[in-house]
């Protein structure tokens, strides 16, 4: 059996927002995006994701992001990335 990407992004991203709470303007974003156009989706516990970059850091910064959504922007295949859930260090 072939596992479609879009069920498998859509679980993902429902099993985020049950235990984490996204900005508005975030959620917002999300309802507006075309799920069958997600080519990547990257979520961590530990270190997080640059917002201007999308680079990968291990360690915890201030600046840095827990969930990195890659997607079609456009049919000629320009991929955006969306980065949320902000780090918050104790």
């Amino acid at each position: 059996m072939k596992t479609q990407p879009k069920g498998h992004f859509t679980h993902s991203l429902n099993q985020l927002l049950k235990r984490y709470t996204l900005s508005e303007q975030d959620l917002q974003t999300l309802n507006a995006m075309d799920e069958n156009k997600i080519v990547s989706l990257a979520y961590t516990d530990y270190g997080g994701f640059d917002e201007k970059t999308g680079n990968y850091y291990a360690e915890e910064r201030a600046i840095n992001y827990k969930l990195k959504v890659d997607y079609l922007k456009d049919e000629a295949g320009g991929v955006e990335t969306l980065i949320m859930l902000p780090v918050t260090i104790s």
